[in-house]
């Protein structure tokens, strides 16, 4: 059985649960109000904010975890983050949420505006070989490297106009870039958040996490599946646990020292059948780090010897129905996906990508470094035929047959860390 990509998914930028229209939309009011925002500025984040979470596809997940993640996400993003908001951006992601809307209403795709959600790929190398990855385990067969801050600074300011979101990864290790920290610099300075993940392995010494801190960088998005030195490293192969644990706390003391509320740290355990026992040590644990959010996410496996190895007992803890001979997940899966029109990947080529889950980029849709403009890409055939190809039967396509976008339970929990 050929592996399914893994999923990345956007932490809650656009939630599924069918009560987020209403608390989210109503955190962010609150948020854009105490921000001090013109009332124009307030009136156009209210009504793509409305937009945004109206047009989506919105399902029960188990627990009320998705729900946690808007409230996080959106209302930050106006709250600490409000001068990202111009009339530009807001126009623009207005227009991009209605022809979502239009190209599930009509069927075809229909475009009008820019992605404003941009995930760059600053290395598709990796220092662990966590099974599960197809950096780590070998299943990767595109050629490895690193991306150049020319390069990245060539991509990010094409889009930098109607951004909303910078992403900072997609395969591999972000820290191994050594221009990661210049690349969050640049997005800072132009006022777009940042997001990036970690397995910590970089973070060495005080320099570095007060360099991560001073950088501007909105969230860190930290893995960590173990309580224990035993536990972590059946997955995060080649880890070293007391080296992560060290990193992560000197990421909270630099934030002290620098009085800083940025970024946020945001601890990710993945629950798997060998530290399922864990999740309430890994609760305690957060709080004992100083982190200041946990989510508890379900694995994503693709073989039989994965469901074997990995897979939770308790199918609480899993995104799948599991019997002896078949494997799905716990929702079907629908003809659309709003990332093609949210967001574009870019990787550390300069290879378009339709998505993270395209890992080996089987589905190219342009050349960012080499092609004149991006806008060409975007609205070109080869994006508009896979936009279609999803509308129309979006099971037919490979990557998606594992996605974790729309699909219930990807994540069991997720919660604000109290001290």
């Amino acid at each position: 059985m050929r592996p399914t990509p893994k999923g990345c998914g956007f932490y809650g930028l656009f939630d599924n649960h069918p009560s987020a229209p209403r608390l989210s939309t109503k955190n962010t009011e609150r948020g854009m109000k105490a921000s001090n925002l013109s009332m124009t500025g307030r009136l156009l984040g209210q009504f793509t904010t409305r937009r945004i979470l109206t047009f989506t596809h919105f399902r029960p997940f188990h627990s009320e975890t998705q729900l946690m993640l808007s409230i996080k996400l959106l209302p930050e993003t106006f709250m600490r983050y409000h001068r990202a908001i111009t009339p530009r951006r807001i126009w623009n992601a207005s227009k991009v949420v209605a022809s979502y809307a239009l190209s599930n209403l009509f069927r075809r795709d229909i475009r009008l505006g820019k992605p404003f959600v941009l995930m760059v790929e600053p290395t598709n190398f990796c220092n662990l070989k966590c099974p599960l990855c197809p950096s780590g385990n070998g299943d990767m067969t595109r050629e490895r490297g690193i991306m150049s801050f020319e390069h990245f600074k060539h991509v990010f300011e094409q889009q930098v106009d109607h951004l909303l979101l910078l992403m900072l990864w997609n395969q591999g290790e972000p820290f191994i870039n050594k221009h990661l920290t210049d690349m969050i610099r640049l997005a800072s300075a132009h006022n777009v958040p940042t997001l990036t993940s970690t397995n910590v392995h970089y973070i060495k010494n005080r320099e570095t996490a007060r360099d991560i801190v001073d950088s501007g960088l909105s969230e860190l998005v930290v893995s960590l599946d173990g309580v224990t030195s035993e536990s972590y490293v059946k997955y995060r192969v080649g880890g070293n646990f007391d080296r992560v644990l060290d990193g992560i706390r000197l990421l909270v003391q630099a934030k002290r020292d620098l009085q800083s509320n940025h970024p946020l740290i945001h601890l990710q355990f993945i629950i798997m059948k060998h530290n399922e026992h864990e999740i309430e040590a890994a609760r305690k644990f957060a709080r004992e780090l100083g982190v200041d959010r946990l989510s508890l996410k379900t694995a994503q496996v693709y073989t039989e010897s994965d469901i074997e190895t990995f897979l939770p007992s308790d199918e609480k803890f899993s995104r799948y129905d599991y019997t002896a001979d078949h494997l799905s997940t716990k929702s079907k899966i629908s003809n659309t996906c709003r990332h093609l029109w949210y967001s574009t990947v870019i990787n550390w080529d300069g290879a378009v990508s339709p998505c993270c889950f395209d890992k080996d980029v089987h589905y190219g849709l342009g050349d960012a470094l080499n092609e004149s403009d991006f806008d060409q890409i975007w609205t070109g055939q080869k994006y508009t035929d896979f936009r279609n190809a999803i509308l129309k039967d979006r099971k037919s396509v490979p990557i998606c047959n594992n996605c974790s976008e729309g699909v219930k339970g990807m994540f069991y929990d997720i919660e604000k860390v109290e001290q």
